[in-house]
């Protein structure tokens, strides 16, 4: 679910990179395998007939083992002195993005060159088309109509590229397509909840660097810095109009001199972590420069809506707060119906302090002031090492297709936040029964403990810890 990244350099590196990885960067952030958060019912063995295992999947409004007061941020800050800590100075803030820019499948600047390079963008749309076929072929991913992939890989080979001004603001919620189609691509048996083809969504506000279009301008290939895929602008478009670098920043004030309003939760259809120009405030309204179908356009909000007029300063408590804001959010595989999965909630989280997180969770885990593999750590030795790094700060923690932030331990269970859609619970005598939370939760890292996917703690493999580096301690 995200791109190859970053500057000429790291372009020229990424094209040497094997095939399979970055495809599979592309499509992979909290999905479905046999060792991530979602995996259906029909995936796990048949019980035998006389089995009392429940055959259908459950609905749960509450994870095992978590109380209310878990899903308060204060009962996870009571015992933190340095709560309100500033964790991340300038340096650190610069070496984070650096960092993110530089990794394959971290972040492309829109305004940067490297996107517009179109002998990496024609390496991309061919990697990503043959990883396709390659799962299609293998019967690993299941057409809903069949052809659609093929279809689609025409689209893609009659898009031209775009001439002239290239940048357009997101005007509306907008589903990012893997390749040229809206048929589904899915693991066998079938889950419509998610559909493969769904590589990421577009929050209104983004600004993308549009790439290649179909002659019937129905489809437009676009670069969102954190992504690239396809936009259907065949029904209704979600795209504003064409710019170039020096008119998006006159219009929409994308450079760092205009003051900006930082949204900290949703707004009906503005999305928390996206930021707007400022035009003023007061008491009882605040006004905002919102991109249009026509043009940027005034909106007003409430002067007591949840915004700041800076970035939030990354401490524990801003952090927990902010994560919390959206429990209960509703999970959505690859932005689907405008929903969060598991990155794009930390993405979100994460841009209401000012930082960049990559759109994929493999990525992501890459960050940090700080990557630590944990993979080689027996389970003592990895919830030692993942509670000592939570004293120094903020930590996320990485299974394959899944990340959640990391809250703490009470008694001899650690807990996360995420956005996941089902856990596994371990039947006697049948198969796994599929319990569904399918938003934002509290859970413990014994969650699939004994299921044939085992409990969260046992399949982390790595952590990120944002926080002072060990020479800018006290």
């Amino acid at each position: 679910m995200a791109h190859m990244a970053g500057t000429s350099t790291t372009a020229v590196r990424l094209l040497n990179q094997p095939v399979v990885l970055v495809a599979a960067l592309w499509l992979a952030a909290c999905g479905k395998s046999t060792d991530n958060a979602h995996t259906s019912t029909d995936e796990t063995p048949q019980a035998a007939e006389h089995s009392e295992c429940p055959s259908t999947q459950l609905r749960e409004a509450r994870a095992p083992d978590v109380r209310p007061e878990h899903e308060d941020p204060n009962f996870w800050l009571a015992d933190t002195p340095d709560a309100d800590l500033d964790l991340l100075d300038a340096d650190e803030r610069s070496y984070l993005a650096a960092r993110v820019a530089e990794l394959p499948g971290g972040w492309r600047d829109p305004l940067g060159e490297a996107g517009g390079d179109p002998e990496l963008i024609e390496r991309e749309l061919d990697e990503r088309l043959e990883w396709l076929r390659g799962r299609v072929s293998a019967g690993k991913y299941v057409e809903t109509a069949p052809g659609a992939l093929e279809r689609a890989a025409a689209r893609v080979e009659s898009a031209a590229p775009i001439e002239g001004p290239a940048l357009r603001f997101v005007v509306d919620e907008t589903s990012l397509w893997c390749v040229p189609t809206t048929e589904g691509l899915f693991s066998d048996p079938v889950d419509l909840d998610f559909d493969r083809n769904r590589c990421a969504s577009l929050h209104p506000g983004e600004l993308v660097r549009t790439l290649r279009r179909t002659p019937d301008g129905a489809w437009t290939y676009v670069d969102a810095g954190h992504s690239v895929g396809w936009v259907d602008q065949s029904t209704a478009p979600t795209l504003g109009p064409a710019l170039d670098p020096a008119a998006a920043g006159e219009r929409l004030g994308i450079d760092d001199t205009t003051p900006r309003l930082w949204l900290t939760e949703d707004i009906e259809e503005l999305r928390a972590g996206s930021n707007f120009p400022l035009l003023g405030e007061d008491d009882e309204r605040r006004t905002i420069l919102v991109p249009g179908l026509a043009g940027p356009h005034e909106r007003e909000l409430p002067g007591t809506a949840p915004a700041s007029a800076a970035a939030l300063t990354f401490t524990r408590r801003a952090v927990f707060e902010q994560a919390f804001a959206l429990l209960e959010q509703p999970y959505g595989w690859g932005g689907r119906e405008g929903r969060r999965d598991c990155s794009r909630y930390l993405h979100d989280l994460f841009a209401q302090f000012g930082l960049r997180l990559p759109r994929n969770s493999a990525v992501q885990a890459q960050l940090g002031t700080r990557s630590v593999d944990l993979s080689e750590l027996d389970e003592p030795a990895k919830r030692e090492a993942i509670r000592a790094a939570a004293r120094e700060g903020v930590v996320l923690l990485y299974m394959p297709g899944h990340i959640m932030l990391y809250l703490g331990h009470d008694g001899d269970h650690d807990y996360g936040i995420s956005s996941l859609s089902e856990y596994l619970v371990p039947c006697p005598g049948g198969p796994d029964t599929v319990h569904r939370l399918d938003k934002v939760a509290v859970t413990t890292l014994e969650l699939g403990r004994g299921s044939e996917r085992r409990a969260f703690i046992e399949r982390i493999t790595r952590m990120a810890v944002f926080g002072p580096t060990p020479d800018s301690q006290p």
